[in-house]
């Protein structure tokens, strides 16, 4: 890239790299210089400088607060521009805060908590989705006359709805940070959010010029795994017999690909071969399913050949968190995964959503950010003067955010970013009208007053922050185990070696990841990136840790530790190390090709739903169940409730919470 005196450095400095790191670029100076340049830096620089989110001195293990060659920025790594910077996935800082709650490392301290001598007639801890949604119904229900306060642990709201940003000669880029594909809603809770915030029901998305190669792009970062892989620029890769691509596999039925005929056969099979229909209610269908993993469902109801569950293994555990040999197959059949073709006699609504052909996928899409564009119509809309411009699309897409104005004094709703709450006390009983939440912020600890409290978190956190858990609901939260996910954006300066193989979503086994793909760009406002080989663009790696041979809770475990041991650096190398294999034969060079890379590490992104979650198990409730009943003055709103993460669902879990704790004011 060419080197910019205002605003670049290198990506590692300080560090001395050998030699086989500069030859993968490396050491090349990258883009860091705001795209807004200094104006950039007002609002936002005070807090993106400021203490790590609920980061207490002497409250975390010493070896959080380092910044040594293993923690701090070089594990976090590079986090691109504007005002997601710093707040790409779980920080090094946001992970240490959380396994401080864990660990009881604020305990010693909450003796000296310093009151704000405030009350609110609603806080929610957490400012994902879930949490989001439970104050937009909140507000909305009440006319904005009762005041809601969100508290957030990661410096920006929005969980992982959030975006990337990069500038690339002189060209600004967004990428996602996690949540990603939708569709334009029209009925239900979504369909009302949809309407409310101002999001339109047609977009506007980037085409190459007629002068170039037609070439078919994914929807969104999802739907090419399963629902809409039939397309010529759809590559495999395979290393046997000899290394070399195949197009179209399942277009061609999976002709030139090196599996046996036999398992070619069971592949084909398990895409498209009908089975009889379930003798038995829907209800009872789904309860079978729940009796048993996806990996069973395939090998012994439907005797597939055991390399099927293999090559679904890695595309299970983008969408679900783990691979077949631990998901509920009821987890798998809600996601239409291939399979279950024929067996329902109830029209599944996720195979009218996902169940299209790209061509015909319309309907299913991701903002350039991922779902970014739908939370911040949502904060826009609970906190008008956060985002700069009107509340037109253009406008709250574009617009920079305005951190001074997120948490102001006689506001209905006020957001608190860096807040990481570490205990919630209220009595069970609700006999007490107030319950009392303490929340760490730049290096010390706060409490606020709550007529009501929504646990719009994980339970991984909540079972060690909400004091008084009755025995009932201690255990069900321990039965939502959870597993990561990285997401690596990747800025390059051309993508002329994708267009020369003719590929925008490519697919592999072995090396860093399994899968990469391109976007067809959005067009919001001023936001017109243009889609042609020789334009920068962003190439996106959604990579999950499935470690088929462990039961689900450990496999879990290990597949967060592999995350967490990985410095900025070895992924870094790891990623350019693939990109040559794939693409080096077609042009590619990482010196000269990368712009950047930004990584979304995500440990808790999925609750991983086995067997018995959705309907319990020895006779007991499943744990959801106990948990959307309310607890004194608090509920639980977490999309993990329903099984699965995406934003429908956290719209479900945030209504009905919101509507639980209306009933109690």
């Amino acid at each position: 890239m060419a080197k910019n005196k205002d605003s670049d450095t290198s990506s590692h400095p300080g560090e001395k790299l050998n030699r086989r790191e500069k030859e993968l670029g490396m050491d090349r100076e990258i883009t860091r210089r705001d795209f807004l340049n200094t104006a950039a830096l007002g609002t936002g620089a005070g807090l993106l400088s400021a203490a790590a989110p609920g980061w207490t001195k002497g409250l975390l293990p010493q070896d959080s607060q380092t910044g040594d060659s293993f923690g701090g920025p070089s594990w976090t790594g590079y986090a691109g521009v504007g005002d997601y910077a710093r707040s790409n996935g779980n920080t090094w800082p946001v992970m240490t805060a959380g396994h401080g709650i864990r660990d009881s490392a604020y305990q010693s301290a909450i003796a000296n908590v310093r009151s704000t001598g405030e009350t609110y007639d609603l806080v929610i801890a957490g400012g994902g989705y879930a949490g989001v949604i439970s104050a937009y119904t909140f507000l909305k229900e009440t006319q904005r006359r009762r005041s809601c306060l969100i508290l957030e642990n990661h410096p920006i709201i929005g969980g992982e709805a959030k975006r990337n940003e990069f500038l690339v000669r002189g060209r600004r880029l967004l990428g996602p940070q996690g949540s990603n594909a939708t569709g334009v809603e029209r009925g239900g809770i979504t369909g009302g959010i949809w309407k409310d915030i101002g999001l339109p029901m047609e977009f506007e998305f980037a085409k190459l010029a007629a002068s170039r190669r037609r070439m078919e792009f994914p929807s969104d970062n999802y739907m090419y795994l399963f629902w809409a892989d039939v397309f010529e620029n759809n590559g495999f890769y395979f290393d046997s017999p000899r290394p070399h691509w195949v197009s179209n596999p399942w277009g061609r039925r999976l002709e030139g690909t090196p599996w046996p005929e036999n398992v070619r056969r069971d592949l084909l099979r398990w895409r498209n071969e009908p089975m009889p229909p379930f003798e038995g209610t829907e209800l009872d269908l789904q309860r079978w399913l729940d009796s048993m993993t996806y990996e069973e469902f395939l090998t012994k109801v439907r005797k597939f050949h055991p390399e099927v569950a293999r090559y679904a293994d890695p595309r299970v555990a983008s969408g679900l968190g783990l691979g077949s040999d631990v998901i509920s197959a009821n987890a798998a059949y809600f996601f239409a995964y291939p399979g279950f073709q024929g067996l329902s006699k109830v029209p599944n609504p996720e195979l009218t959503f996902r169940g299209r052909r790209l061509k015909n996928s319309k309907s299913v899409f991701c903002f350039p950010g991922g779902n970014d564009g739908v939370m911040r119509g949502l904060l826009k809309w609970l906190v008008p003067g956060m985002i700069e411009g009107s509340r037109s699309f253009e406008d709250f897409y574009n617009g920079r955010i305005r951190f001074d104005q997120m948490d102001r004094t006689n506001e209905p709703c006020r957001l608190r970013a860096g807040a990481t709450v570490v205990k919630v006390v209220q009595d069970p009983d609700g006999k007490r009208k107030k319950a009392t939440v303490i929340y760490a912020k730049d290096g010390e600890l706060f409490s606020v007053e709550a007529r009501t409290v929504i646990w719009a978190g994980a339970s991984f956190t909540g079972k060690h922050a909400i004091e008084n858990l009755p025995g009932e609901y201690l255990s069900a939260m321990e039965k939502f185990p959870r597993s990561p996910m990285l997401v690596a954006n990747v800025a390059l300066n051309n993508w002329r070696f994708l267009y020369r193989l003719g590929y925008t979503a490519c697919s592999w086994h072995g090396g860093f990841g399994y899968t990469c793909n391109m976007v067809a760009p959005m067009h919001v406002g001023t936001y017109r990136p243009e889609l042609d080989p020789d334009a920068p663009f962003i190439l996106t790696f959604y990579t999950p840790f499935n470690q088929r041979g462990l039961d689900l809770v450990e496999q879990g475990k290990a597949a967060r530790a592999r995350l967490y041991a990985t410095n900025y650096r070895q992924y870094e190398s790891q990623i350019r190390e693939q990109m040559v294999k794939l693409f080096g034969d077609a042009g590619f060079e990482p010196a000269r090709d990368i712009a950047g890379i930004v990584l979304n590490r995500w440990g808790h992104a999925y609750v991983t739903a086995g067997p018995g979650f959705f309907f319990g198990q020895d006779g007991k409730p499943a744990p959801s169940d106990v948990l959307r009943r309310p607890l004194g003055r608090l509920t639980f709103a977490h999309s993990e409730l329903s099984g699965h993460q995406y934003w429908g669902a956290a719209a479900d879990e945030g209504h009905r919470a919101a509507e639980q704790v209306l009933a109690m004011l």
